[in-house]
């Protein structure tokens, strides 16, 4: 009985859940989704190279039926209804066409239609035919290019290898310092992104250059920098062999830290194919220091420190006269001078003057204009001499005693008998200050007015109070002296990275024994003595503005006026916050200021930065520099063979650059 009732409940089910079905209570079929082409780029083709990829598409209901809807496919190529495009294509160039898609559904079958295009490369060839030569110890950097194939590409190197100190990425980019003379050669490969890569290879050889030397003959160098912070001034001698060697190294410097006298050094330098590059001084009593140096075809050397950070400064070297041999007595003229440096409490202290030596050494008619962080006294007399010359070394000392007070003792060096530089050699203190000095003759002692009907380009700089802060303060300006006591004077000013552009007319007035005072700008004094192709500066204000007016020439100008290989530095820091510069520009004549640079300063050196930018010189000889939409810099036209270049950043200085 009991199976019975089991066999009945079993059936019983069985018919209910029979009615169930047919009475549409089961799930519901799941609905098809719109038909669409994936929308995936096709891949590139390369000529003559098999090719095969598979169109795909989401949605609709398979099978899918493909076929071309317009266009043509690149020539060797075709489409199955699979979806397969395959063949060997056999022209060059991109190709743009559109396919479609039918799916099965009934009784409506669903289509799209989507472009595409196909890109059929050349084959991967190499088109880097030769590499640029580079020098020893100087960064070097290339790139190998490819065409055709399949990017991107994968490079090495397959035999050979390259010049010590040199390594190639897999990007193909060739990079490091070299390290030894020599050409390499070896052969590079590139491979594409083909599942199976195409690969091409390429013979090619680098040549590293050696060292370039332009000094050879004897030198008088002068430095103004900073050791953490402490102004450091210091001048000296040497010998260079013309090999990159150094040697009768003479040096005195001095600092808060201390007078050192007639030191002995040793060194060497190098200069790679842009006429810049490391030069080392080995000094037993102080140590080793790093520097790199400029060196123009024909104009001034200069060159920067390399320290760590806090260990920064500019120089200038030049070449000493063999025509002449300077003695006391040849030191007979009218000289003019120009001097900066700092006080006993480390303040900013410039100075210009004149006086006239005679045959004995003797000074005499001797005049100075100083400021010392903003104190200023004008038309201070002195006399003082010159008391002898080491026949050996060219150094010599001098004395300077000023009318009613403190005598102060110096060490110079002769680069002729027109020009010298002077180093103030007693401990700073509240009657000497740290001081360098640059000398230079003049011809006379009977200037007027009319001596200076001339226009000339000043660089000035200082420092001033921005914000209860100190700050560098930087200037060039445009001068044109009428001859009859009329000026008119354009500025570019850049305070603590706040430019501005003026302009000004004034007076001036002109003694016999060539000290010049400027009116018409502003309650303070401006004083500079003329030389015979220099006038030394020096201002009355806070700021203790100093530099020098030199005369301009080369008109009419325009961006041909800029043309060549310059090489040059920063000529001053006026505070430890400002970093210095080493700059080598190659500007085209067109526009184009393609420059490398060294820099050094508070954060520590850097090397090899470059920079492109454009100017456009305009009727005066002003070039503002731009870059990416910035002003990088503003640029005067000197002469044929010089520019003086203004910084544009919040530690402004300003740049001299020659040929």
């Amino acid at each position: 009985m009991t199976a019975l009732k089991r066999t009945l409940s079993l059936v019983l089910c069985i018919v209910i859940c029979g009615f169930a079905l047919s009475c549409g209570t089961s799930r519901p079929p799941t609905p098809v989704l719109p038909l669409v082409i994936s929308p995936a780029a096709l891949p590139t083709a390369v000529i003559n190279v098999p090719y095969s990829v598979t169109l795909t598409s989401a949605g609709g209901k398979g099978p899918f039926t493909w076929a071309m809807a317009s266009g043509t496919l690149p020539p060797g190529l075709t489409i199955s209804t699979a979806g397969v495009i395959s063949g060997t294509p056999t022209a060059l160039g991109t190709t743009t066409f559109k396919v479609q898609v039918t799916d099965s559904q009934t009784p409506t079958a669903a289509v799209d239609i989507a472009s595409k295009s196909i890109t059929v490369n050349a084959a991967l060839s190499i088109t880097t035919s030769s590499l640029t030569a580079g020098s020893v110890n100087v960064p070097y950097s290339a790139s190998l290019a490819a065409t055709g194939g399949v990017p991107p590409y994968t490079w090495s190197i397959t035999s050979g290898s390259l010049p010590t100190g040199l390594t190639l990425s897999t990007s193909g980019g060739i990079s490091g310092t070299p390290t030894s003379q020599q050409t390499s050669s070896f052969t590079v490969q590139v491979s594409d992104s083909q599942t199976t890569p195409a690969t091409a290879t390429a013979p090619l050889s680098l040549t590293i250059n050696g060292p370039t030397f332009r000094l050879n003959g004897n030198y008088v160098f002068s430095f103004s920098g900073y050791h953490q912070g402490t102004l450091v001034v210091q001048a000296g001698s040497f010998t260079s062999d013309g090999q990159g060697n150094i040697t009768n190294g003479m040096l005195d410097s001095n600092s808060a830290a201390g007078v050192h006298t007639k030191l002995p050094f040793t060194g060497t330098y190098s200069l790679d194919a842009t006429n810049t590059g490391p030069m080392t001084l080995v000094v037993p009593a102080l140590g080793t220091f790093s520097y790199q140096l400029a060196v123009p075809a024909s104009g001034t050397i200069r060159f920067i420190q390399n320290g760590n950070a806090g260990d920064q400064g500019t120089g200038v070297i030049r070449k000493v006269s063999s025509t002449i041999k300077v003695t006391i007595s040849s030191l007979a003229a009218y000289w003019a001078f120009g001097a900066s440096g700092a006080d006993v409490a480390a303040s900013r202290y410039a100075a210009a003057g004149t006086f006239q030596a005679d045959n004995t050494g003797a000074w005499t008619s001797g005049v100075e204009d100083t400021n010392d962080n903003g104190i200023v006294a004008n038309s201070v007399a002195f006399t003082g001499s010159f008391v002898v010359i080491d026949p050996v070394t060219g150094r010599g000392t001098a004395t300077l005693s000023v009318t009613n007070g403190a005598t102060t003792n110096y060490s110079f060096y002769p680069v002729s008998s027109s020009e010298l530089v002077m180093l103030g050699i007693d401990p700073v203190s509240s009657t000497a200050p740290l001081a360098l000095l640059n000398l230079a003759t003049r011809p006379n002692n009977t200037y007027t007015n009319t001596s200076l009907k001339t226009t000339t380009v000043a660089d000035l700089q200082g420092v001033a109070l921005s914000n209860g802060n100190v700050v560098s303060d930087a200037l060039l300006a445009l001068a044109i002296f009428d001859g009859n006591g009329g000026l008119t004077v354009s500025t570019d000013e850049n305070l603590a990275g706040i430019l501005s552009a003026n302009k000004y007319t004034g007076t001036y007035n002109v003694e016999t024994n060539g000290r010049t005072t400027l009116t018409g700008f502003g309650s303070s004094s401006i004083v500079f003595y003329l030389s015979s192709n220099i006038a030394f500066t020096v201002a009355g204000d806070a700021s203790v503005t100093a530099g020098t007016f030199v005369p301009q020439f080369g008109s009419p100008y325009s961006n041909t006026s800029i043309s060549g290989s310059y090489q040059g530095s920063s000529i001053v820091a006026v505070l430890p916050s400002v970093t210095v510069e080493l700059d080598s520009a190659n500007p085209d004549g067109n526009g184009n200021f393609p420059l490398t640079y060294d820099t050094s300063g508070p954060g520590g050196p850097q090397q090899g930065l470059a920079l492109t930018a454009a100017y456009s010189v305009d009727s005066t000889g002003r070039a503002p520099l731009t870059a990416n939409g910035n002003t990088t810099g503003i640029a005067y036209v000197v002469n044929p063979s010089k520019l003086l270049v203004l910084s544009t950043d919040a530690n402004p200085k300003v740049n001299s650059i020659e040929k």
